[in-house]
């Protein structure tokens, strides 16, 4: 995947996650799994030996064994494809191989090929002892080639070719009516190879815009503390990463304590950094900036997943301007520049309570307890699109059935009651 369909994921299964410290912590996976082409190769050559073949090798006193991995096991010989190349002609190496014995005296067939062509006979061409010979020829039946699927199919009669014959007769010492004749059927012949190669392009996604840094008010109070700054994971991603390496905490960010059946860590906590607020009035909402700092990592070599979020920024400003911020970074199968990115939109009068309380000391605690948040609009670049952004059309479905919905985030601040 590209960071874009980790972050899709990371974002679809996260709800809330504890920020990494930097790019300096990304270290890139040991290996990753190649992101190549799919190359399917698949096939055999049957050969299945008639009446007149086994007379024949009666008459001479020939045994015909099978060199591995070819097989005999369904009564036929089998010879698995070993390697593919679409032309003119068209070139099907062969695993395994054959030996022919007679007294004490053995020959093997081995480097099996077929050579296959339209409108010519098949050929099956070997190598005894250093020489490559045809040692079979295919007449008659069908030729069946499919470019788009990647399949050749051919069927026919395999007879004995010449120069096969005159080596084997040689090597076993066969003569006068022992000698096996050119021409001698060897058995029904039937191809089947399959060669595809299906481009993989890695999922891309439109890197968004970096967002500009929120104005403070000159009215603003600046925030002397933030007791909590919580991201909620959604369980489903966890549960996959956990798959492979997991998550890491780092620069101060916290896990929570391990929860739930697979026994995990779901939610991350970030320190305090800055902040300022102009608290709702009768002139207008909240308007709020919060900072965090620390780091939280998400690693799943094998799925080339490894990417880290940082330093949350949350602004909290009505329902349409609210949003989390984090700096992202990823590598391998994540490629995602080393910047900020607003990740989720968040919907503030949708949190599971908000209090506002006086502490009696000339200040005042703020907590917001599970905003839920949505895709932005300006980061569904981020998912390759795969993830709608938020709509109200979505607002009658339940909140976990949401296309759009992005996981939860926890705050509680302190703030001066009159300008400080």
């Amino acid at each position: 995947f590209a960071l874009v369909a980790v972050l899709l994921a990371v974002f679809v299964g996260l709800g809330a996650g504890p920020a990494p410290a930097g790019a300096a912590t990304l270290e890139p996976c040991q290996s990753t799994q190649p992101t190549g082409p799919i190359i399917d190769l698949d096939g055999e050559l049957t050969l299945s030996p008639g009446r007149a073949t086994r007379k024949a090798w009666k008459r001479s006193g020939v045994r015909q064994k099978l060199i591995k991995p070819a097989s005999g096991f369904t009564g036929r010989p089998t010879f698995p494809v070993k390697s593919v190349k679409y032309g003119k002609p068209a070139r099907i190496n062969l695993k395994g191989g054959v030996r022919l014995a007679h007294g004490g005296r053995s020959v093997a067939v081995r480097n099996l090929r077929v050579v296959s062509a339209p409108g010519k006979a098949a050929l099956l061409k070997g190598k005894l002892g250093k020489r490559t010979v045809t040692f079979l020829r295919s007449k008659g039946g069908k030729r069946k080639y499919n470019a788009r699927r990647g399949t050749l199919v051919q069927t026919g009669g395999a007879r004995l070719g010449r120069g096969a014959a005159n080596l084997i007769n040689r090597r076993l010492r066969l003569k006068g009516p022992q000698k096996l004749r050119t021409g001698t059927y060897w058995g029904g012949f039937n191809l089947y190879s399959l060669y595809k190669v299906t481009p993989v392009e890695d999922p891309t996604g439109e890197v968004p815009e970096i967002p500009p840094d929120k104005t403070e008010p000159q009215d603003a109070k600046t925030v002397a503390s933030a007791a909590t700054i919580k991201w909620y994971v959604r369980e489903s991603f966890i549960d996959y990463i956990a798959s492979g390496e997991g998550t890491r905490v780092e620069d101060g960010a916290t896990a929570d304590p391990a929860s739930g059946s697979n026994n995990l860590v779901y939610s991350f906590n970030f320190p305090f950094d800055t902040g300022w607020t102009v608290p709702e009035s009768g002139s207008g909402p909240e308007n709020t900036l919060i900072k965090g700092t620390g780091l939280v990592g998400f690693r799943f070599c094998q799925n080339t997943i490894n990417f880290t979020a940082a330093n949350p920024e949350i602004e909290i400003d009505g329902d349409d301007n609210s949003r989390l911020i984090f700096e992202v970074n990823g590598t391998d199968g994540t490629a995602f520049p080393d910047q900020r990115a607003v990740m989720v939109k968040l919907i503030p009068s949708r949190a599971q309570s908000h209090t506002v309380t006086d502490n009696g000391n000339g200040y005042s605690t703020s907590t917001y307890v599970k905003i839920p948040g949505y895709v932005p609009a300006e980061g569904t670049g981020i998912f390759a699109g795969l993830y709608p952004a938020y709509s109200p059309d979505n607002d009658s479905l339940p909140q976990d059935q949401r296309p759009d919905r992005f996981g939860y985030f926890s705050v509680t601040y302190t703030f001066p009651n009159v300008d400080h």
